[in-house]
């Protein structure tokens, strides 16, 4: 757990602190000291003064490397476990009666009785009593028992090596379990006292900060709301705060609604989401809270107005929250106070490193185009609807991003396209300008395909979590500012909102990346404890300590030599291994002829090992010394980190504006390999495309081209009756058109060979049956509550694509209902609309109104055969080819025999 420089040396982590001597021409260079030099000299003054006079040159080093290997103590109980542990549940307990340990262990786990209790022994996370239990079922892992006191006996236990504690823990967050971690606090223990632990992090789904328990290409939405119930006075309203705390992005809002709300959560897909009931009468579960959300019920002290109000200002360090707007959205500043609470709490060592997050920015109505959970399911946005795979989905299709941070932005744009005319042109240039400059475009990407996450990586810095190789990636990144600038500064005229970073770069930034270069080695360790990461001549103290080392180095060179003289053995080597220290290694022929006064340490297979009172006297100062400078090393290093961290706002906006030049040039890119076109965009109602094509369905085709399609809606016709056989491609043609339309409006070029798009407000969807077993409702009934939402929120500025409309009743019911329907689309609302229908009835709506056409899907009868042409062509279908549908599919002939027969007698 990294902690800032303030604290105190005995919390440093446990850890061999002791690197490889240097080479022998650096050492040959140092003069050895006399025997006679004592540690308790070595002041700071001195040092610094050796450093003068003995000036360490700058070298393009890697990482301390240690010559042995490391040899894990086994702490975990070897013992046999009972099939039924005796203490299966820590409330089981007397605490009095408990040793020391468990007791602290019990204490803990009261404090914290919803999440998985790891505790730090040795090397091992260990948990006890409920926890062992559920994580040797959970994980795999053997559970064994610990003596918990004469009058307790053994109480089950568990653990894992502190060394795979993050991909444990990872694999507990993803089958959401939330996890506090007791880590050590101190190396040695006062007498007769415990070490000292404490809970240092507490992970949970929405909170965690690591690069391996979070999806690189998503956000990670930690969420909390505030209801208000309705009355006979007012409506039912709700403030929604969503925060990604790994890259600092807050939002709030505030609606009214309970199938708002729904629609919202659902869209959002947090992770996690924070709710304090208002009594102990409400369910568990409320209506308005999607299945699939893992609901965290909390206190609802922390939502109370005044609490919130004091957390947020005391985060910010505000004396007023005029300044950001939320006392004008008084349930969104509960539910932001909520949760900014429950983060401070995930964090409970780190008081002067709290996760930084952004100021909330106010969500309005109007802002983006609304797309309810059935229209991204169905037109299959970022996840297929067969099996929720992004493979397939629109995302997968268009997504070259090159950075994960380009990634979120761009999903995060197909999840909320734009309604601002003016900022989806602005979009549009750059994009344009990326495909016609193929050279611009493959230098910017050439440029961006290093670069670490930015977002995330100052996060960690701000947090205190981030180690040394993380601060080098946002050095690198923060380098390659200047480049991607000085490339777009003389071709972009009008710049887009999401690219003002890169127009007007921060000059501190620059320097902070010089800062970091000029500290930090270009290759890190992993280790913060074990040094090895600062260059030479970045601090006299430290250099002076090197200084030291090196003399010592001198010195074992020296006495390995003077050793082989002695003992006249060539072959003699002076060794250091982790556990036994530095020792002299002859081979077993010579063990019997060494001096008198080597003292035999270890015998092994081939060789045995001695050491001599002086070279242990020697290896005590060298230890200290080593342990100083890796000291030195971390405070440096730390103060570093705080450095970077208080540049996490200013790196997150470079960050953001690296992220939409990443999001544009994908695009671009795809816009240029596909074959795409600049739609002409407006504020009317016109949609007009010439051949338009799917993209998915384009390059998922292998044997075949894709047929592409025209559409005019808006000019006159409102109303699209489409008729033709199944399986002929009337639903492909419905997502394609809702894809064009949603492509233009994040400011993309289009599958297209032309198109003249208006903007819409809404795209409804509905498409395919499903039924919805778990709330009690068939299929038929699904559908007409997809259809009422449509006709209740449609207007003449929607876009309306339905699939069949009443097959799921009788015959006349359900043509009466899509007749109705359509008359009410038509007429009433004047949205517009493409309505794929097997109801040729439908056809004689085109007579009746002059803002209704006809369209079919053509086919081609060659004999027995069916040739779907996939074409859409004006006119309307007087057959659905039903039968032969059903056996090209596979039906048996007496069947499709039979169905043609009943065919013939009913028509008749």
């Amino acid at each position: 757990m990294p902690r800032s420089a303030a604290q105190s040396e005995a919390q440093t982590l446990q850890g061999s602190l002791f690197g490889a001597p240097e080479s022998s021409e650096t050492s040959k260079r140092r003069s050895a000291p006399s025997a006679a030099t004592e540690l308790d000299d070595l002041t700071d003054a001195s040092l610094s003064a050796d450093a003068a006079a003995r000036p360490r040159q700058r070298q393009e080093r890697d990482a301390f490397t240690n010559d042995g290997n490391e040899q894990d103590a086994d702490g975990s109980d070897p013992d046999d476990n009972d099939d039924e542990p005796a203490w299966a549940h820590h409330n089981q307990v007397d605490l009095a009666q408990l040793t020391p340990m468990l007791r602290h262990y019990v204490e803990l786990k009261i404090e914290h009785p919803e999440r998985v209790l790891l505790y730090r022994l040795g090397d091992f996370f260990e948990c006890f009593f409920e926890d062992a239990v559920e994580l040797s079922r959970v994980l795999e892992l053997t559970l064994t028992g610990k003596e918990g006191g004469k009058a307790i006996g053994r109480v089950p236990m568990a653990g894992i090596p502190h060394h795979a504690a993050e991909r444990y823990c990872a694999d507990l967050i993803r089958r959401g379990y939330s996890v506090a971690l007791c880590d050590q606090l101190e190396t040695t223990p006062s007498k007769g006292a415990l070490l000292k632990r404490g809970i240092t992090r507490v992970l949970t789904p929405g909170t965690v900060l690591e690069e391996g328990m979070l999806s690189a290409r998503r956000n990670n939405w930690l969420a909390a709301v505030v209801v208000e119930p309705s009355t006979s006075k007012k409506p039912f309203r709700w403030g929604l705060a969503s925060a990604d705390v790994s890259t600092g992005d807050v939002l709030v809002l505030e609606r009214s609604g309970s199938d708002a709300l729904h629609q919202q959560l659902a869209q959002l897909e947090a992770s996690e989401l924070l709710w304090a009931a208002e009594d102990d009468t409400e369910p568990a579960r409320p209506a308005w809270c999607p299945d699939r959300l893992r609901l965290s019920p909390m206190a609802r002290t922390p939502f109370s107005a005044p609490e919130a109000e004091q957390t947020l200002k005391a985060h910010y360090k505000l004396t007023s929250l005029d300044g950001v707007g939320l006392p004008e959205l008084p349930l969104a500043l509960r539910a932001f106070g909520g949760l900014l609470q429950y983060v401070n709490d995930t964090q409970p060592l780190e008081d002067n490193a709290r996760v930084p997050l952004d100021v909330p920015r106010i969500v309005h109505s109007g802002e983006t185009l609304v797309l309810d959970a059935q229209t991204r399911r169905n037109l299959e946005l970022t996840a297929t609807q067969r099996d929720g795979q992004l493979q397939g989905s629109l995302l997968w299709a268009i997504d070259q991003t090159l950075t994960a941070m380009g990634g979120r932005c761009l999903r995060r744009w197909l999840e909320a396209p734009l309604m601002d005319l003016t900022a989806i042109q602005k979009r549009q240039a750059v994009v344009s300008l990326l495909v016609d400059q193929r050279s611009l475009r493959q230098v910017l990407r050439r440029l961006l395909r290093p670069m670490g996450d930015l977002e995330r990586l100052a996060g960690r810095a701000g947090a205190g979590h981030a180690g040394a190789r993380d601060l080098v990636a946002i050095a690198d990144g923060l380098e390659r500012l200047p480049q991607l600038t000085a490339r777009l500064q003389s071709k972009l005229t009008h710049w887009p909102e999401e690219l003002t970073a890169l127009h007007q770069p921060e000059p501190a930034l620059v320097e902070l990346a010089a800062d970091i270069r000029q500290t930090l080695i270009a290759a890190p360790p992993l280790s913060l404890s074990e040094g090895g990461l600062i260059h030479d001549g970045v601090d006299p103290l430290l250099d002076g300590l090197r200084n030291q080392l090196d003399d010592q180095n001198a010195w074992l060179a020296e006495q390995e030599r003077l050793e082989r003289e002695r003992s006249g053995n060539n072959n003699l080597r002076l060794q250091y291994h982790r556990t036994f220290g530095y020792f002299l290694a002859v081979s077993k022929a010579k063990a019997s002829s060494v001096p008198d006064h080597w003292i035999r340490r270890q015998t092994l297979a081939n060789e045995e090992r001695f050491i001599t009172p002086e070279l242990k006297e020697r290896e005590g100062r060298i230890f200290q010394l080593r342990a100083r400078a890796c000291q030195r090393e971390y405070e440096f290093f730390c103060g570093l980190r705080e450095q970077v961290g208080a540049m996490a706002a200013p790196i997150r906006q470079a960050a953001r504006a690296i992220a939409s030049l990443d999001a544009l040039t994908s695009l671009a890119e795809s816009a240029a390999t596909g074959g795409w076109c600049a739609p002409v965009l407006s504020d009317n109602r016109q949609l007009e495309i010439r051949a338009g094509r799917h993209p998915v369905v384009e390059q998922l085709l292998v044997e075949s081209a894709f047929t592409p399609n025209d559409l005019a809606l808006g000019n006159g016709t409102d109303l699209i009756v489409l008729t033709g056989p199944n399986a002929s491609g009337k639903s492909c043609y419905l997502r394609q058109i809702g894809v064009i339309q949603l492509l233009a409006q994040i400011g993309s070029w289009v599958p297209a060979a032309s198109a003249a798009i208006g903007l819409t407000d809404r795209i409804f969807t509905r498409v395919g049956a499903v039924d919805d077993l778990a709330a009690g409702q068939s299929t038929f009934m699904v559908e007409m509550a997809e259809t009422a939402n449509i006709l209740h929120h449609a207007s003449e500025r929607s876009l309306v694509l339905l699939d069949e409309i009443g097959r799921g009743t009788a015959t006349f019911d359900g043509l009466s209902i899509a007749w109705a329907v359509s008359e009410h689309l038509a007429g009433d609302l004047k949205a517009r609309t493409v309505f794929a229908t097997h109801y040729h009835e439908l056809n004689n709506l085109a007579a009746e109104r002059s803002n209704v056409a006809n369209f079919q899907v053509m086919v081609q009868e060659t004999g027995a055969d069916l040739v779907f042409l996939h074409q859409v062509q004006a006119g309307g279908a007087s057959r659905s080819y039903g039968i032969e549908a059903a056996r090209l599919a596979g039906v048996p002939a007496p069947v499709v025999q039979r169905a043609r027969q009943v065919l013939d007698q009913l028509a008749a």
